[in-house]
């Protein structure tokens, strides 16, 4: 074992000294494994932050949870009839008759313009409940969060985002604060904690004030009736099936409202579950077609490997015969190139590897947009590279340990 680990080493010894010898054409020739190697790891990391993203949009938006929107389902094609009508009597039955509810946050929505002290924004915003923070997992930095005397009374008061905050109040905290949201006062009683952004949505640009203060205020000719909602969130308890509760749901509006079997139904339920499935689907085949892409240009790396090797092959037959002459065995100079390859993939690779981390240091840091390199990632491109060269390398490595020790003696 220490003898074929000495073996082992020498044939690293004597790689390295042939890459040193011919130290612009080793650099040249890594250059392409290098490339390569940095284009895949970029690619598998950007795929693992992009899943990353999708998880936390879909912590931003809640979990556990299902969406009712009064829009039929069309699969993408345009709709030709009128939207539905999804009412407060609806979320209440829902309640009442849907097993393993716990939260129901009807919403109201609208864009609004906030006023406060010279300045002013325009934001989202939302018109609910109480129950509206922990079904999207929303928290207050400062202040407190609307209660239910809030909604009975139709109080003039808002909980606005961190990005909204700073629009208006720069670092200054906004709780108790007076603004002016399209010409009404309201008081901000507190401030919500951020959720930063994700896909190019700004989690923290949002205003929620009670329901009945927005549909008294804000949304009064928007909707067609004085009970209607432009959508429902529902939270579940951790031990609910989404798949059974969203047949429930789309079960019992379809028998509130008289929806014939075969029928369109005039709502869309999605539950949390499906988003991730369908976000998490589409941001593999996204990885697969990059990791794809960057696979070429290690390939092309892979054949500069067996072109160079070729030519060391040939420009040092005079070698090998001597080694031969005096003993190597035929597996011995198969090892050598072999090794020589490798090391030349794995050196690339490392560089490759250094550089990919660099960028993704850079996208994460300055772009905001998390792009892991793990340990697992890092080995895994090391190991990789290492075997692009024992792959390319192979058949210039067996024919240089099939030549004739005469003829390559005799060789030039």
């Amino acid at each position: 074992m220490i003898q074929s680990l000495g073996g082992w080493l020498v044939n690293v010894s004597i790689a390295m000294t042939a890459l040193r010898t011919n130290l612009m054409r080793s650099i040249l020739t890594m250059l392409g494994v290098m490339i390569g190697v940095f284009a895949v790891t970029l690619a598998v990391a950007v795929g693992a932050g992009a899943q990353s993203s999708v998880i936390q949009s879909v912590n931003a938006l809640g979990s556990n949870m299902a969406i009712i929107v009064p829009e039929p389902d069309v699969g993408g094609g345009r709709r030709t009839f009128d939207r539905g009508r999804l009412t407060m009597r609806d979320a209440r039955a829902i309640k009442k008759q849907i097993p393993g509810v716990l939260y129901l946050a009807p919403q109201l929505r609208s864009t609004i313009q906030i006023v406060a002290a010279g300045n002013n924004t325009t934001t989202n915003a939302v018109g609910s409940t109480a129950d509206f923070a922990p079904v999207t997992n929303s928290a207050v930095q400062t202040g407190r969060f609307i209660d239910e005397a809030d909604e009975r009374s139709a109080a003039r008061v808002v909980v606005i985002g961190s990005t909204v905050a700073e629009a208006l109040f720069g670092n200054f905290d906004p709780v108790g604060q007076t603004v002016r949201i399209n010409r009404i006062p309201f008081t901000i009683i507190g401030l919500l904690e951020s959720k930063g952004s994700n896909f190019g949505s700004d989690n923290d640009d949002t205003a929620i004030m009670p329901i009945s203060t927005m549909r008294q205020r804000f949304n009064g000719d928007t909707l067609s009736g004085p009970d209607d909602l432009n959508l429902l969130f529902v939270g579940f308890e951790d031990a609910s099936s989404l798949v059974e509760s969203k047949i429930s749901i789309t079960q019992l509006l379809s028998e509130r409202y008289n929806v014939e079997e075969k029928g369109t139904n005039p709502f869309t339920v999605r539950t949390t579950e499906e988003f991730l499935e369908q976000t998490g689907e589409i941001t593999a085949i996204f990885q697969i077609v990059l990791v794809a892409i960057a696979s070429i240009s290690l390939l092309v790396g892979g054949i500069g490997i067996m072109n160079i090797m070729l030519v060391s092959v040939t420009e040092r037959t005079r070698e090998i015969g001597l080694r031969m002459a005096l003993g190597a065995k035929r597996s011995d100079i198969r090892n050598q190139f072999l090794v020589e390859a490798a090391v030349l993939c794995i050196i690339g690779g490392a560089v490759g590897l250094l550089l990919a981390w660099a960028v993704g240091y850079a996208m994460t840091t300055y772009a905001g947009f998390l792009v892991p390199i793990g340990l697992s990632v890092a080995l895994g491109a090391i190991i990789f590279s290492a075997c692009i060269g024992l792959v390319f390398g192979g058949y210039p490595a067996v024919r240089a340990s099939r030549l004739s020790p005469i003829e390559a003696l005799r060789s030039e």
